[in-house]
């Protein structure tokens, strides 16, 4: 089965572009150094914007640079609805999954680049978009028509896309999944700066702007009485537990097999 966290096989580019896009767009996932800490700090995995590396052909004459958050379709900016379109124009290409616009849950726009998550009742659909001026379209896509996990979380909260302006650090935008639990989320950014991230119906939405935000960088959730959940750094390779997690049935659902699993959240919209 193929986690919502997996990187897809690549697709044709021009000769060494996309090496060079892949190199660009995983060196977010590498592993940050690790702080000493007491207490107890959950398990989180993340995941870079590179998904599925395709080539578009339209051009993007706008050398305007721009920022936009969007928790749904009706928040879309112009530049991120056109990048939305493109991701719609993939999905049917490579038929991953059935989706419309409407079923847009979070998507993000920065300097050119966009990532976006749709949620159906049953799967996902992830997608990356570079529009740099005078340039091709290129990006990414990946999704599952039937996706186990989804009614549950690791934990609270659950990071599901994240895309940096620089390696392990600079201006990120971030996107995921919380429990009920969960009324606050904030991104400490490593350097005494914080920024506080948008919740609705069970999605996150964050993105800094001019930020200086440090490969130490931690996401920190709180419940409805200002109490601290958990601490999750941002950084951090796919897939990576430091526990295991269970369903209210005792069935596995993240992680590896083991005598200390957690129990797992669960999640609806």
């Amino acid at each position: 089965m193929k986690d919502i966290l997996d990187t897809p096989a690549e697709r044709d580019l021009p000769p060494g572009e996309a090496a060079r896009m892949r190199a660009d767009l995983m060196t977010s996932i590498r592993r940050p150094r690790r702080r000493r800490r007491t207490g107890v700090r959950l398990g989180i995995a993340t995941v870079a914007t590179a998904a599925a590396v395709v080539a578009g052909v339209a051009m993007v004459p706008n050398d305007e640079q721009v920022r936009h958050l969007a928790m749904g379709s009706s928040e879309l900016s112009p530049t991120l609805h056109r990048a939305m379109e493109q991701c719609l124009k993939w999905n049917a290409q490579h038929e991953r999954l059935p989706v419309s616009i409407d079923d847009l849950a979070v998507a993000a726009e920065q300097d050119h680049r966009a990532v976006a998550l749709f949620m159906t009742k049953t799967g996902y659909f992830t997608c990356n978009v570079a529009r740099p001026p005078h340039e091709e379209v290129t990006g990414g896509t990946s999704g599952e028509r039937v996706w186990p996990q989804r009614d549950w979380l690791p934990g609270s909260i659950q990071q599901l896309l994240l895309m940096s302006s620089k390696v392990d650090g600079g201006d990120v935008a971030v996107t995921g999944r919380v429990s009920a639990r969960v009324h606050r989320l904030v991104l400490e950014h490593g350097d005494g700066h914080t920024t506080t991230a948008r919740l609705v119906n069970g999605v996150f939405g964050l993105l800094t702007e001019g930020a200086n935000v440090t490969r130490d960088a931690e996401l920190i959730s709180y419940d409805a009485t200002g109490s601290e959940i958990d601490r999750r750094l941002l950084f951090r390779p796919s897939m990576q537990f430091d526990y295991c997690y269970v369903d209210s049935a005792g069935t596995l659902v993240y992680g590896e097999p083991g005598v200390d699993c957690r129990p797992a959240e669960p999640w609806g919209r």
